[in-house]
């Protein structure tokens, strides 16, 4: 069908699993990456969760032309053989029609941010509490892929988002955050040692880290005064 796509981190060429993919299986990482859309692909059209009944990882390994790859795809944990079934990991988060809805709705919101940096925020000595607001879901998680996306340590997602949502930041707030953090990315605490000392999203989140004097100084120059 036209305007049929699959959501891919541009981060994917560096993740762990494909280099174990390609080492287990002798090839070059950016076949690897190829090879994975072609399986993805398969799942998304084929499948409306992500378990093929009576698939096998043969069927894998003749869509890649790579015998082994379905194996290799289970000991990275992106695929499973489940009785008669094959399942594809996490295909909610990253296939599925709704993983596509919140990454058009993270895309939305980049836009809006970047808007948001030109108008005026104040923020007093001691920053008020955000007002807090009744959002869709999918605005929430589109709010959080934004900020997951800034964060240099992407470490216990499940935590950051519950931390994220407690917070439940608005706008201008998220503007904040993220000009924040892309302020402590340039801090040596945050350098030293490729970034050992960089706090968990959902500590940073917690102690409100876009608070600390250091960050604040910044942020009021970088987005508004």
């Amino acid at each position: 069908m036209a305007g049929d796509w699959l959501k891919m981190e541009l981060t994917l060429p560096d993740k762990p699993e494909v280099h174990y993919i390609a080492n287990s299986l002798n090839i070059d990482p950016d076949a690897v990456i190829g090879k994975l859309l072609r399986v993805w692909a398969w799942f998304d059209m084929h499948t409306e969760n992500g378990n093929a009944l009576g698939v096998t990882f043969a069927l894998v390994d003749r869509l890649t032309c790579v015998s082994g790859f379905g194996e290799a795809m289970q000991f990275a944990g992106w695929l499973e053989q489940r009785e008669k079934q094959l399942c594809m990991v996490n295909f909610d988060r990253h296939t599925s029609e709704s993983a596509k809805k919140r990454a058009l709705t993270a895309k939305r919101q980049v836009k809006f941010r970047n808007a948001l940096v030109t108008q005026t925020v104040t923020l007093d000595a001691s920053p008020r509490e955000e007002k807090r607001r009744d959002k869709p879901i999918e605005q929430n998680l589109g709010e959080f892929e934004i900020f997951w996306a800034a964060y240099p340590k992407r470490k216990s997602r499940g935590t950051a988002e519950k931390a994220f949502f407690k917070i439940n930041p608005d706008e201008r707030l998220l503007s904040v955050i993220l000009a924040a953090i892309d302020q402590a990315k340039s801090q040596e605490e945050w350098q030293k040692e490729r970034g050992k000392y960089i706090p968990y999203p959902a500590s940073w989140l917690n102690a409100k880290g876009w608070q600390d004097e250091k960050t604040l100084v910044s942020v009021i120059k970088k987005v508004a005064i």
